[in-house]
């Protein structure tokens, strides 16, 4: 009987497996975003003001959090090849829980940025890095459709955890209300990391990773003579997701100011929620085509797409231009995070895929990181929305530029 790839982990007859390490790494990117994303608006909101942490020093905070997870990334990257990914991001979790509670009680800057030096570790342990490593481990040839899936849940992250967060908060004041959901939380997601994130050979799965396998084996013994990342073709591909991160953390960090002088404050907060409901559909969607297309041009598309909705919301002044324009950006809002995976998959040799990952991953959340407060001080600088609107759109265009740009021929050609 012949072996069965990965791609026929959807139709043998143990599926199951493969689709519990999906669903489990769903639920990791619904606690890490909830918590290490979504959850810093919270974190501002409720731990500043008056008595408390000025909204400036969280701000810095926050951009402080950002860089160093950049680099925790890289440092994730290398431990990942001695400690497994279930392990890592178990420990993940726990951190996170930790740093996330202890914020609440932070007596001084001091401790404040420490707690906040804790997330940064904790986040690159359990995001993306970790969920690609994750489903990398099962999924080879549906690898773009699986990990679309499981990272569909960082959208989730902002419709789930920040509400428990804001609800317990209003009811057990800020540390007890933040400690209890994020440990109640953790306790679930520790369990479901116990019961489904197991190796492929100690399921009994050996045939699901055959292909990859093989694929590691057949570059292990080239690896002595060309080992290094292929950093002609790898620097580009950084450079084209860290531009339209940056653009894109910096049109949604400043959402809601943006928008509510045209439309008002609460029908700007329904414009944002738009976003997220697209950005979900818009990920679900390309997830069922993602193996099927070429991940350059639909990269492209999606930056062209993110330009279109800007374009909509500089000429838009009635609410109905306005959501139309968040909808359009907002559909591949998800999928530009999505990507890099295809990239690491069909462009780099199959030994290189977590370094690829990493790289992009830590250097895009490292550019990223400034997107929020170069926005700010445009408009701040401008005294209107549409300059930042343009420049957003301008970065995005660019990147779409350089998805096009195809360098020499992949590296894992002919393999």
């Amino acid at each position: 009987m012949p072996a069965a790839s990965v791609t026929s982990e959807f139709v043998t007859p143990r599926p199951i497996a493969g689709y519990r390490v999906v669903a489990t790494a769903f639920l990791l990117a619904v606690f890490a975003w909830g918590h290490g994303f979504y959850g810093l608006s919270v974190y501002v909101q409720f731990l500043g003001g008056p008595g408390k942490w000025s909204p400036t020093l969280l701000s810095a905070a926050t951009t402080f959090y950002f860089v160093l997870g950049a680099l925790a990334m890289l440092g994730i990257e290398r431990l990942s090849a001695r400690v497994p990914w279930r392990r890592l991001s178990a420990a993940g979790v726990v951190l996170m829980t930790l740093s996330t509670s202890a914020l609440a009680w932070a007596p001084n800057v001091v401790l404040l940025f420490a707690a906040y030096a804790a997330m940064a570790c904790a986040w690159a342990a359990c995001s993306g890095t970790a969920i690609n490593g994750i489903v990398g481990e099962w999924f080879d040839a549906r690898r773009g459709m699986a990990a679309s899936i499981a990272l569909t849940g960082a959208s989730f992250g902002g419709i789930v955890v920040v509400p428990l967060f804001v609800f317990a908060i209003g009811r057990l004041g800020v540390g007890s209300g933040i400690a209890t959901v994020s440990m109640l939380l953790a306790l679930a997601m520790l369990a479901l990391i116990r019961l489904n994130l197991v190796a492929p050979t100690a399921a009994g799965d050996r045939q699901a990773a055959k292909r990859t396998m093989q694929d590691a084996q057949s570059d292990g013994e080239a690896a002595a003579v060309a080992d290094r990342l292929p950093l002609r073709r790898l620097v580009p591909v950084c450079a084209l997701f860290a531009i339209g991160w940056y653009a894109q953390a910096g049109f949604l960090a400043l959402q809601i100011p943006i928008l509510a002088p045209r439309i008002g404050e609460i029908d700007a907060a329904a414009a944002v929620a738009a976003t997220t409901g697209s950005a979900i559909a818009g990920r679900l969607l390309l997830g069922l085509l993602i193996d099927r297309v070429d991940h350059r041009v639909a990269t492209a598309a999606s930056y062209l797409l993110q330009v279109a909705g800007m374009g909509v919301l500089v000429v838009a002044d009635t609410k109905a231009g306005v959501f139309a324009g968040c909808v359009l950006f907002g559909l591949s809002v998800g999928n530009v995070i999505t990507l890099p995976t295809l990239f690491a998959q069909r462009e780099f040799a199959a030994r290189h895929y977590g370094r690829v990952i990493a790289r992009i991953w830590s250097i895009g959340q490292l550019v990223f990181a400034f997107g929020p407060v170069s926005a700010g001080l445009l408009l701040a600088a401008a005294g209107s929305s549409r300059p930042v609107i343009l420049a957003c759109a301008a970065c995005q265009l660019v990147a779409a530029l350089l998805c096009l740009h195809r360098g020499r021929e992949p590296a894992h050609a002919g393999r």
